[in-house]
């Protein structure tokens, strides 16, 4: 038996809502109806795919990895449907540009100028929360460029038939916290010292950033209390500018009023930015590139604690050299006027 896109739906609306009956009535069948196919197919494929409890359906490993490529599967499929039914029906129809990028700080800067990529095409944008499933969805087809990041270190995604660009070879993550915080008095935090403090992340993100976070911490000596999961980034910058949790945020995060940025010591958490491309969008993706570069830079100058470090780890990023001064009236990363932008890793929003 092979898995076709009817188990691939299964699989993902399990997945998705924790729930045998909720899935089947996102499906449109009967519950004995979806737990049969289930069964069947894990009979096929030797493995169990979900572990049952009174609180409802989780994956199991395999399970979970199975899911995220059934979402990038399904993706690549109603993509195809939407696209030949748009064809058939416009035949004249321009062509499509579809972009992928992961949520940052660049992001609301990069957007006033990608309509540009390709004058000649129909711009479709994917925004995701991590960079999980952009390197997947590059290789299925159903996307054309991919912006995204990956923990330093991290095994390359594969790009069998895809061109692969690093953008910055390193990025330090920053620590968020109250500017009322005893740990916001150094110009560094030590990772250990946020072992009693509570955290915020990200429940969306499917990308390897939650497991590295967490073997960084745990070779601290500690495991992170997340007692605050959220996508919102004004409830994450409240729950921070309060005191009530700690978070990471990207470099690039412009301050915030009542947030305290600082580097974490020795800088045990950092990321690449990544710009993968498939060889057909080659023309796009460097202009992709030529824009990233002048906002990158901006954001870089703006955040004096990452332009200081910026400056001082030249190795960090061989295709950026420029060196980044902090541009006038920057704010130092303790907090800055009312209404500035995010850029938390929960989520990773725009500036």
């Amino acid at each position: 038996m092979d898995l076709g896109p009817h188990h691939l739906r299964m699989i993902e609306a399990i997945a998705a809502t924790g729930s045998i009956s909720k899935a089947a009535a996102r499906l449109g069948l009967t519950q004995p109806a979806v737990s049969t196919m289930l069964r069947r197919v894990e009979g096929h494929l030797g493995v169990q795919l979900f572990v049952r409890s009174p609180e409802g359906v989780t994956p199991t490993p395999v399970g979970a990895e199975v899911a995220t490529r059934a979402r990038a599967a399904l993706a690549g499929i109603d993509d195809l449907n939407a696209a030949l039914a748009h064809r058939l029906s416009e035949p004249a129809a321009m062509p499509l540009l579809r972009v992928g990028v992961q949520a940052c700080p660049a992001l609301t800067r990069l957007s006033d100028h990608l309509g540009s990529l390709s004058p000649e095409s129909r711009l479709h944008l994917r925004v995701d929360p991590g960079g999980g499933r952009i390197p997947a969805l590059l290789g299925s087809g159903t996307l054309d460029i991919g912006l995204f990041q990956e923990p330093v270190g991290h095994p390359p995604r594969p790009s069998d038939g895809l061109e692969r660009l690093v953008l910055v070879e390193c990025e330090p993550a920053l620590v968020g916290m109250s500017c009322s915080s005893p740990l916001a008095a150094g110009a560094t935090v030590d990772l250990a010292d946020l072992a009693d403090h509570d955290w915020i992340d990200d429940p969306l993100d499917d990308g390897p950033w939650p497991a590295y976070l967490r073997g960084a911490c745990a070779e601290a000596g500690f495991r992170p209390q997340v007692r605050y999961w959220a996508t919102d980034w004004q409830i994450s910058a409240s729950l921070i500018r309060s005191g009530r949790a700690v978070g990471i945020y990207q470099p690039t995060a412009a301050p915030r009023d009542g947030v305290a940025f600082r580097r974490i010591t020795g800088d045990p958490l950092g990321q690449r930015v990544v710009l993968m491309w498939r060889p057909e969008a080659g023309r796009a993706a460097a202009r992709l590139r030529g824009v990233f570069d002048d906002v990158y830079l901006d954001l870089v100058r703006a955040q004096r604690v990452y332009g200081d470090w910026w400056d001082e780890h030249p190795e960090a990023h061989p295709a950026l050299p420029v060196p980044a001064g902090p541009a006038a009236g920057a704010g130092t990363g303790a907090g800055a006027g009312p209404g500035e932008g995010g850029g938390s890793r929960n989520p990773r929003e725009g500036d």
